[in-house]
């Protein structure tokens, strides 16, 4: 975190020394002042590794697989060892595609999977469904991008999954790949800039860095108050 701010604030010094004689007004201009600014020069090299570094530091459980059936494995290891009687799962589009809930309730009879469905507007549904959520202690979502210098998962929160599936069980598990990593904050807003401009995709963005925890109250640190208190991730790196 504190070399990316000083390659920033270098980057800003730079540009202050040797400012433009022009001023841009269109878009495309300012878009490209702030690439060439902001976005720093990086690989995909490492990346999993520095996120690993950063995500673990923060006290999260990170696991590779290398195939479907690792992560599966992975998946059925955790809701075991967790003693989960109720697993809620997202609609992401790497749940579906790894058929989550369709395959660990072959494997796990005795386990009761939610299918998270956000469809409906009605008031009546919705809060029907907090509430089997808040029953449910463990949680199987994907990610939309991850972050490797602070080992944050970023989440959208739309069709696919509520905010609510990764916040109200205890424990949040989240699927990802190593596309999905980026080096910083900085890369990730360029990126999604240059794929989505001003039309962001959902409702809101989520970072998550971490398990749930404060000191707010008489500097004491407690997990769990905000939100959950194991957080996972299961890479699939084939």
């Amino acid at each position: 975190m504190a070399g990316s701010r000083t390659e920033i604030l270098g980057k800003i010094r730079l540009a202050l020394t040797n400012p433009r004689a022009e001023h841009h007004h269109g878009h495309e201009s300012v878009t490209s002042d702030l690439k060439q600014l902001f976005a720093s020069v990086w690989s995909r090299d490492g990346l999993v590794e520095k996120f690993q570094r950063e995500f673990e530091a923060v006290s999260g459980e990170f696991t590779l697989c290398d195939s479907e059936a690792a992560a599966l494995a992975a998946l059925r290891k955790i809701i075991v060892s967790s003693n989960a009687q109720r697993v809620a799962v997202s609609l992401h589009a790497i749940c579906s595609w790894l058929k989550v809930a369709e395959r660990l309730q072959t494997e796990l009879p005795n386990v009761q999977f939610l299918t998270e469905a956000i469809d409906s507007e009605n008031s009546f549904e919705r809060a029907r469904l907090k509430d089997a959520l808040e029953k449910a202690p463990l949680s199987v979502t994907g990610c939309e991008y991850l972050l490797a210098e602070s080992g944050t998962i970023v989440n959208t929160a739309g069709s696919q999954a509520s905010r609510q599936i990764s916040l109200l069980p205890s424990i949040h598990v989240a699927l990802a790949t190593p596309d999905q990593i980026f080096p910083n904050m900085a890369d990730l807003f360029l990126g999604l800039q240059r794929k989505h401009g001003t039309n962001l995709p959902g409702s809101a963005l989520t970072f998550i860095t971490g398990p749930s925890r404060t000191a707010d109250i008489e500097k004491v640190l407690i997990k769990g108050v905000h939100g959950p208190t194991r957080l996972l991730v299961v890479m699939l790196s084939a």
